[in-house]
């Protein structure tokens, strides 16, 4: 199962629910999980309110960068170099091992550009996979990124008109309009109906 949907949307929360309530035994792996493999010098500051700090590590590894012009509402969008490219790379290859070696799995995904969207698809290929796209209002967004305090301010704003882009999906859940336990009964339905299962 693929879940994808822009920073602060609760999709964590979501995978956490989801494999709560499904009786099969599945295996959450978040793109966090694996950004948190790297050495914090690496991305320094992107698990903050904001990035201050900049140097050769945060280079190599992901660095936040605003696009939004002067004026208007802060809008960044991650910046990755070579080491965190590489680890980017890495992770749906990483939970295709994890399937073919029998185990079912909730990716929790952001997708951030076309390459990762690639690299999900190659490794995705001749599997039959169930895609769930987390939405939210924008403005509950950044709520949300204020109140979490490990998000640098802006990443909402700018991934929420990107990371929907990329691919279709089974089944599409907003978490502004719906609390997780009815967009864990949404996903659940529509898994079960797509499955032929009542």
């Amino acid at each position: 199962m693929l879940v994808n949907g822009p920073s602060s949307a609760g999709k964590t929360t979501l995978c956490r629910a989801l494999q709560a309530k499904t009786p099969q035994p599945y295996l959450v792996a978040g793109f966090d999980d694996f950004i948190f493999m790297a050495a914090p010098r690496y991305y320094r500051g992107a698990d903050t309110g904001r990035q201050a700090e900049r140097d050769r590590f945060t280079a190599l590894g992901v660095e936040m960068v605003t696009t939004s012009p002067p004026g208007a509402p802060v809008a960044v969008f991650a910046k990755f170099g070579p080491v965190f490219r590489r680890l980017i790379d890495s992770m749906a290859p990483a939970v295709r091992a994890l399937v073919d070696s029998g185990n079912a799995v909730i990716f929790d995904h952001v997708l951030h550009d076309p390459a990762m969207y690639d690299s999900w698809r190659r490794a995705a290929s001749g599997l039959d996979v169930f895609t769930v796209g987390v939405t939210c209002p924008l403005d509950v967004l950044e709520a949300r990124e204020r109140a979490r305090g490990d998000r640098v301010l802006g990443r909402a704003r700018g991934l929420v008109d990107v990371v929907h882009t990329f691919c279709d999906y089974d089944v599409t859940v907003d978490t502004g309009a719906m609390d997780t336990s009815a967009c864990v009964v949404e996903v659940l339905e529509a898994l079960a109906a797509r499955s032929g299962v009542s």
